[in-house]
């Protein structure tokens, strides 16, 4: 049973994932809330969250143990469209207060094919992600959201994909600073498993890759006479500018402005 934060980075070591988590103290005094009342307090923070998140997350499984493991409670192959309804009725029949929620989710982002680089898709991708609460007559509560660093880094996934983080890392710098505004809550812990891998989290996301950490593209020397020659001009980089507009355009051609749907495919974890 994940108990903490840490707990959640050992099992994700152990299952040789790279994430970023973010979370806050709840500070609640649980000890003065009846068991629905705490339940309907998890319920909100699950909705706080998703609304946060939305675009950027979707439910997949959930895991639900009351207080003192008295119950634990599965649920999977979650709807979308019909998971808070039937999260709800899951609550109603509860008569123990939750101890700890866990929401496993898929992700939505940018990847670029390898066969088409210059136009970048956004898909359902299931890579590690969680959402978890924890709270109960013997604590004051902690929220915390994790997120896999494949969609972050110039990583390979499987064999054919390359992650985005200049499009993906505005999406999650957006979901955690709503998150705040949604909770009333300031996020306290940053932390990632990384361990030199690269993936370096800051309060609302991971930095930008390093040129050490970023896989290269294999390059062949031309044959006498075909490569460029000394007065090829050298290109000039784009600005930061430049940069947001090309992707405030690529948003707009997909679709993907606040409230757009992505035609979402769904790409299966290791």
């Amino acid at each position: 049973m994940i108990t903490s934060p840490t707990d959640y980075l050992k099992e994700a070591t152990d299952k040789n994932q790279v994430v970023g988590t973010w979370g806050f103290n709840s500070n609640m005094d649980f000890t003065r809330t009846s068991p629905e009342e705490t339940n309907v307090w998890f319920f909100e923070q699950v909705f706080n969250f998703l609304r946060a998140f939305f675009g950027l997350v979707m439910p997949d499984n959930l895991e639900i143990i009351t207080h003192n493991a008295a119950k634990h409670i599965k649920r999977e192959n979650l709807d979308q469209q019909t998971f808070l309804d039937e999260l709800m009725l899951v609550l109603k029949e509860l008569k123990e207060p939750i101890w700890t929620f866990r929401l496993n989710l898929n992700l939505v982002g940018f990847i670029r094919s390898h066969s088409d680089p210059d136009n970048p898709v956004r898909i359902q991708i299931q890579e590690p992600s969680s959402f978890i609460a924890w709270g109960g007559p013997d604590e004051s509560g902690f929220q915390n959201f994790s997120i896999s660093y494949n969609l972050f880094s110039d990583s390979t996934l499987h064999g054919s994909d390359e992650m985005l983080w200049s499009l993906n890392q505005p999406l999650l710098e957006k979901g955690l600073k709503k998150w705040e505004m949604q909770t009333g809550r300031v996020i306290e812990v940053v932390q990632s498993n990384a361990k030199g891998r690269g993936a370096q989290p800051s309060r609302y996301g991971f930095k930008r890759p390093t040129a050490a950490g970023r896989r290269r593209p294999t390059r062949t020397r031309p044959p006498a006479g075909e490569g460029p020659t000394s007065s090829a001009k050298p290109v000039k980089p784009k600005t930061a500018a430049e940069i947001a507009a090309d992707q405030e355009k690529l948003a707009k051609e997909l679709g993907l402005e606040d409230g757009g749907q992505p035609v979402l495919k769904r790409k299966k974890r290791n």
